[in-house]
């Protein structure tokens, strides 16, 4: 059982990321997504080798990896 707790609880430690929807990366969507975000409690970036003007190209990066 503790083994299992043990496990569980550095589970939740891990970092999460969600991708955004698709669509154009205009100012007010990407704000719209990094409000979102925030309240999360992560931050938006742009994923590795992503077009900046493609709203899927970003992430929401929420824990120990944002």
């Amino acid at each position: 059982m503790l083994a299992i707790l043990s496990i569980a609880s550095a589970l939740s430690a891990c970092a999460q990321s969600y991708g955004l929807n698709e669509g154009d990366a205009s100012y007010d969507a990407i704000r719209r997504a990094s409000d979102d975000c925030k309240a999360k409690g992560g931050v938006i970036q742009l994923k590795k080798g992503g077009d900046v003007t493609e709203l899927s190209d970003y992430e929401c990066k929420i824990g120990k990896g944002s």
